[in-house]
């Protein structure tokens, strides 16, 4: 594929009719929102800053809902923490234990209603940041374990139709997750998902995406907007996103504003 700009080749993607997730309303009279933010932790960096913002922004020009991103990283004893519907953990090397607080936050926040989306950008089989997430989410959630999530769940549905993962590099062929009853509020990527979306300050793609170059990138950029989608809507429905579950699940969590 050639290299396209990053308003066309969303748009590209965005007008292939898989799904439709057409507006409520006009967005100058305004929209349901959400604020979301990237979650800081004790010795770990954030390896790909502004990811997540170019995501958000993508998602908002091409459905109905406004989203932005909090002022800097939280801490998870944050009591913002409760005013988002999800939040996002990115690293590439190993952290320290989560602290009892933050534990019983994100076992609230988790248990709630929120949602937490994890990317290992390590690029590697076996990584520190894979052994860290692993052991506070059994600290956090100990008889939940993070188990494969097979292809019939929403989150390959939520936008557009899905039937692979993807990522930077492809070093799981599914994805992982954490169910608590026939909820999914913990989804975890080891294949760098984050790192085909970055971006250079000059505007091109900052990390190549092997082995399948563009082709895998676009299917990296569909699967980070279906789970945006999905991180809002949740596992209720399983063949097309309802505006009106939408809005209901975001009131509820106190993201919806008139």
């Amino acid at each position: 594929m050639s290299w396209l700009s990053r308003r066309s080749f969303v748009g590209r993607l965005l007008s292939l009719p898989l799904l439709a997730f057409a507006p409520g309303r006009d967005a100058r009279a305004g929209r349901p929102s959400a604020t979301v933010a990237m979650l800081r932790v004790d010795g770990l960096s954030e390896p790909r800053p502004g990811v997540l913002q170019g995501l958000l922004d993508d998602v908002e020009e091409n459905s109905s809902v406004r989203l932005t991103m909090a002022d800097g990283s939280i801490r998870l004893e944050d009591p913002r923490l409760f005013r988002m519907p999800f939040v996002v953990l990115s690293g590439a090397s190993a952290f320290a234990p989560l602290s009892d607080a933050a534990l019983a936050n994100l076992r609230l926040f988790l248990r709630d209603g929120g949602f937490l989306f994890i990317d290992d950008a390590s690029g590697r089989d076996s990584s520190d940041f894979d052994r860290c997430v692993r052991r506070d989410l059994k600290r956090a959630l100990p008889g939940s374990p993070l188990v494969p999530i097979g292809r019939d769940h929403a989150v390959y549905r939520s936008f557009f139709l899905l039937g692979a993962v993807s990522g930077r590099v492809m070093i799981r062929p599914h994805l992982e997750g954490v169910w608590q009853g026939d909820i999914t509020p913990v989804l975890y990527s080891r294949n760098d998902l984050f790192g085909a979306l970055w971006r250079s300050p000059g505007g091109g793609y900052a990390l190549d995406v092997v082995p399948g170059r563009e082709r895998q990138r676009g299917q990296a950029l569909r699967l980070a907007i279906n789970v945006v989608l999905f991180a809002l809507t949740g596992n209720y429905k399983r063949d097309a996103v309802h505006v009106r579950a939408l809005l209901e699940r975001m009131r509820r969590q106190g993201g919806y504003s008139r």
